[in-house]
């Protein structure tokens, strides 16, 4: 099974913009922010996590 490494991110900015929210988010330890569309910091955080990933940011870790 694979499962991927627990990126380590932060919210610094919380915007409404246009009757929507965005959210600011950091990537701990790298200049690297995601400016994401979500309901909630924490749909926010995981919409950011799925980026990384697909980007290649952080790693997938095979479980044994």
């Amino acid at each position: 099974m694979f499962r991927m490494s627990e990126p380590a991110l932060e919210v610094i900015e919380e915007v409404l913009v246009e009757g929507g929210k965005r959210y600011r988010i950091r990537l701990v330890n790298t200049n690297i922010t995601f400016n994401i569309s979500a309901g909630n910091p924490e749909e926010a955080v995981r919409k950011a996590a799925e980026l990384a990933l697909k980007l290649g940011l952080v790693s997938i870790k095979k479980e044994e």
